[in-house]
């Protein structure tokens, strides 16, 4: 009996009777494979409407699959949690890399574009190392599929452009060995919300098609037009009227607390008004004192200079430079008087700068407090039956470094200019509003998460 196997890195060929169990099979692939993590995998063929279709190992035999056995496909079946932590085997991170590398650009997992731009520089660094402009030119870009089809579509740039953006990104993972590189693709793949969940088809008391999806992180339900979403329209509804809610009373806060900015900047305006006046009046009085200073100056040289004077008019002059010198002291003590002033102004406003900032830094500080009491009500709620010692914490969200997000930053930029809104899907909508909401998977599988049994089943019969 013809048997043919599809994998990601080739194709075999094989001969075998047909009572050959399904499980000799796969551990003959895994063998030619050199795989060992084989608990990650499985054999699998595609049914109706390319529905896949997971063959169970420990029951079929060849002749059970009739002539599906020239279709099968060994391919991953599970996920794990964390892929940086839990992937060991280099031949299993690379299998891992190309089946998730092949679902991104045919676009069965959503990516957003500039994260797609990204996923494509390390693939490059995956498959030729570090960027050399002398060897890696344009051609190379241009001869193989580096992004999912719908971008072309979606934003006016031409392919010119958007491997620019792809080579520019490249150059920063210089130094990353192909190993690396395939796990930071890896890590930024998991952050996606249709990464690693496999599907099932259900149906719910009201006859609803629904589907079941199994990732490693727990079981959630979508309706058939939307994988992407965690939520039905009950609980969106109901969430939309809290946010609602909170908005009133976060525009109402902000008000306040802008009412309360305005007035201190009309006073901080005023202190800062009067201390330039203060300034400016204290320059000239000292102009002024340095006019009268060389004055008084040039008439004591000249009362040293006249040994010959009359005495009256020796007179006059010792009396006009005793009445200068009374008006330079009055100067003197003016200049003095402002200096003083113009100090405690300044005082004054570097005293309301810290006020200010302490201000805003206790503002920080009692909203990220409320935070906290928000989450640790929120755990506090009636969750599930769990064992006290159950591990419910979720892998944190991959971030890029320093580098790369200065050149996320500008492509995210180009983006917005050139796209074409007429041909957004309702994926990259519900990723955009996901964005505005500040919400990621992790956030929306820990809001799953919570709550109890009988207001999840009662979620999923109203669906």
């Amino acid at each position: 009996m013809k048997v043919v196997v599809r994998t990601v890195l080739h194709e075999s060929d094989l001969e075998a009777v047909p009572r050959t169990s399904i499980r000799e099979i796969f551990s003959l692939i895994s063998k030619s494979l050199g795989i060992q993590e084989v608990w990650y995998f499985g054999l699998m063929y595609y049914g109706h409407d390319a529905e896949e279709i997971w063959v169970e190992q420990s029951k079929k035999a060849l002749k059970d699959l009739k002539n599906h056995s020239t279709n099968l496909h060994y391919k991953v079946k599970y996920y794990p949690e964390d892929i940086g932590e839990e992937l060991i085997e280099s031949i299993t991170i690379e299998f891992f890399f190309l089946q998730v590398k092949l679902c991104i650009l045919s676009d069965e997992i959503y990516c957003p574009a500039d994260t797609c731009v990204l996923l494509a520089s390390y693939a490059l660094q995956v498959k030729y190392g570090d960027y050399s402009p002398d060897t890696h030119n344009k051609d190379i870009l241009q001869k193989q599929k580096l992004l999912p089809d719908r971008l072309r579509t979606q934003f006016s740039m031409g392919a010119t452009e958007w491997n620019k953006n792809i080579e520019n990104m490249w150059v920063k993972h210089k130094g990353l060995d192909k190993e690396e590189a395939m796990l930071e693709y890896l890590k930024l793949v998991q952050n996606l919300e249709m990464y690693g969940v496999t599907y099932f088809n259900i149906t719910n008391k009201k006859g609803t098609n629904l589907l079941l999806g199994v990732t490693a992180l727990g079981l959630n339900i979508y309706k058939t037009e939307d994988r992407k979403k965690y939520y039905n329209e009950k609980t969106l509804r109901e969430e939309a009227e809290q946010r609602e809610v909170e908005y009133k009373k976060q525009i109402q806060h902000m008000k306040e607390e802008m009412e309360k900015d305005q007035k201190r900047l009309y006073e901080a305006n005023l202190t800062i008004k009067r201390l330039q006046e203060q300034l400016e009046d204290l320059q000239k009085s000292k102009e002024e004192l340095e006019q009268q200073r060389n004055e008084l100056s040039a008439m004591m040289e000249r009362l040293e200079q006249s040994k010959n004077m009359e005495a009256a008019e020796r007179q006059k002059l010792e009396e006009e430079i005793r009445s200068k010198h009374e008006e330079v002291q009055k100067i003197q003590e003016e200049v003095e008087r402002r200096d003083a002033e113009a100090k405690r102004l300044q005082e004054e406003v570097e005293e309301a700068r810290r006020k200010e900032e302490e201000l805003r830094r206790q503002a920080e500080e009692a909203l990220r407090r409320e935070e906290e009491e928000r989450q640790r009500k929120l755990e506090q709620e009636e969750l599930e039956t769990l064992p006290d010692d159950a591990d419910t914490s979720l892998p944190e969200l991959q971030q890029v470094n320093d580098q790369l997000k200065e050149q996320l930053k500008l492509l995210q930029s180009k983006l917005e200019e050139t796209r074409q809104q007429e041909q957004e899907s309702d994926l990259d909508r519900i990723h955009r509003i996901n964005l505005l909401e500040g919400r990621d998977k992790y956030k929306t599988l820990a809001d799953i998460r919570r709550g109890n049994t009988v207001r999840r089943v009662e979620m999923f019969e109203n669906m």
